[in-house]
């Protein structure tokens, strides 16, 4: 620990001098090796991309760096790319935040990845970022906050590195250049193959996918269109490839990724018609024993590639899970939102698929108190919860975004939207239990996916639900496929003994 907090020190007192106060990065604007053609770099082309933009100076190669992540699946998978591509060049990088007995750390920088869909999220932010600057600290920004925000650069984050979603594969780069003493902001919006290269997994069984980044929506309440832009989707090789990677090496948990998955391959592939289903249906048809988790999809877009998306469901390794954002329980809202689906478009989806596929687990999305909501518009929202009875809900006050359409409209009291959370999570809670209840003394397979506290550990079903197994058998690994019982049912997961 020594010889790290002398070389910290060397370093804090080069920044000091290199500084002087002033940034000595500017923002990117250009990329002589972005790509605007989603089929014309391969992943080799991508790893190559990455080696050259990591720079040559191992001045500090032996840091150790901290990375915190705020939001998503998708932003979880960038952390995940950008800690790989460190280790990869020779870097410690860890996301526990360990103190000793004084309450200090002994990192030699921070990566903070950002989230600008709440401003909950954003506020977690700041204050991360105020304790790695009271610690003195270097830190690297990224994520969807200074993306969608640029003034930040010139302001708040005027002196300290940012990296953009999109530049992703420069981290390396960018870090060694922060603890030089540089301010580096490359926020371009130019495009990099993000696929098969290095990564390091938070979990060793779960493998996170994107599959396209951006979306082809204008919601009127959402930020993070600022920040990810138009829908790009991802050659349907690389991610082929990468899969297959990730099953080789000893994943049988994945994770298919994007801020829209339903829209894949509407901006490149119409002329073929190779969509969301049929991505599914070349991963599915992939040798070996694992399970797919299919992250969110809009109504509008399901509801055009509904017939071949049934199909997947039907497949033996296709988690029964199916993510469809709803926002809110009345047409008026729904068009004050900008989102183009109707309420029936959306309990006509709901019902095909429980038809279908039967017990699937639904979840879903809900904003309440936004701006002019009446009081009989939100109990529609309620009627509507009670109508599906979802098993999953992320439930969302209002939160004013500035720069969006929504927050020109008439808010309502702070008030207001929290007695409305409060009453929707009341109704929501009531219907969990009951739907959990069903569960109990039947009989299934589940995946051993996490090591719980208390001689726990924590399965899935075939359907997604959380099962707590008390006391399993020893040396039970993780990945390991069982048959389980449901034994009895709380709130918000199952318990289930394991009969093989």
């Amino acid at each position: 620990m020594g010889d790290r907090k002398k070389m910290k020190e060397e370093r804090e007192k080069t920044i000091e001098e290199n500084n002087d106060g002033k940034n000595t990065g500017a923002i990117a604007t250009q990329d002589p090796v972005a790509r605007t053609d989603p089929g014309v770099m391969t992943g080799t082309m991508a790893m190559t991309d990455a080696l050259a933009m990591a720079g040559t100076d191992d001045h500090s190669r032996s840091a150790c760096i901290y990375v915190k992540t705020f939001g998503c699946s998708l932003n979880q998978s960038d952390s995940e790319l950008m800690a790989g591509l460190l280790e990869d060049a020779g870097f410690t990088v860890t996301d526990t935040l360990e103190k000793d007995t004084a309450g200090d750390v002994d990192y030699d920088l921070a990566i903070i990845n950002t989230c600008s869909v709440k401003n909950l999220a954003e506020n977690k932010f700041w204050k991360e970022y105020q304790y790695w600057n009271a610690k003195k600290i270097p830190v690297i920004v990224a994520g969807c906050i200074p993306q969608a925000e640029r003034a930040l650069l010139s302001g708040p984050l005027a002196h300290t590195s940012v990296i953009g979603t999109r530049q992703l594969i420069k981290i390396v780069d960018i870090v060694n250049r922060t603890l030089q003493g540089e301010v580096v902001h490359d926020i371009s919006f130019a495009f990099h193959d993000r696929l098969n290269l290095p990564k390091k997994r938070k979990s060793s069984l779960i493998e996170i996918i994107p599959i396209s980044e951006g979306c082809l929506d204008q919601c009127s309440y959402c930020k993070t269109k600022h920040a990810r832009g138009i829908l790009h989707s991802y050659p349907r090789e690389q991610i082929i490839a990468q899969f297959k990677s990730a099953l080789d090496a000893g994943c049988k948990e994945f994770w298919i990724t994007s801020q829209d998955t339903g829209c894949y391959g509407f901006d490149c592939y119409r002329p073929e018609k190779y969509f969301l289903p049929e991505l599914l249906g070349d991963l599915l048809a992939i040798p070996g024993d694992f399970r797919i988790r299919l992250g969110m999809a809009n109504p509008h877009h399901i509801k055009t590639i509904i017939s071949g998306l049934l199909r997947v469901y039907a497949h033996p390794k296709m988690f029964k899970f199916l993510h469809i954002p709803v926002q809110a329980g009345n047409n008026r809202v729904l068009k004050a939102m900008r989102r183009t689906y109707t309420i029936e478009d959306f309990e006509s989806i709901i019902t095909t698929f429980r038809q279908h596929i039967l017990d699937i687990a639904i979840s879903t999305d809900l904003i309440v108190g936004f701006p002019e909501e009446t009081a009989e518009e939100f109990q529609e929202s309620l009627a509507l919860l009670r109508r599906i009875a979802p098993d999953v809900l992320n439930l969302s006050r209002f939160w004013l975004r500035n720069g969006t359409a929504a927050a020109q409209l008439q808010q309502l009291p702070g008030g207001i939207t929290k007695l409305r959370s409060e009453e929707t999570r009341r109704v929501f809670d009531t219907l969990i239990r009951k739907q959990n209840k069903k569960w109990v003394g039947r009989i299934g397979t589940a995946i051993i996916d996490e090591i719980g506290k208390n001689n726990t550990v924590i399965a899935r079903n075939d359907y997604y639900k959380q099962i707590i197994i008390k006391n399993p058998p020893a040396g039970i690994r993780l990945g390991t496929f069982v048959t389980v019982r449901i034994i009895a049912s709380r709130d918000y997961d199952l318990t289930g003994e394991i009969l093989s």
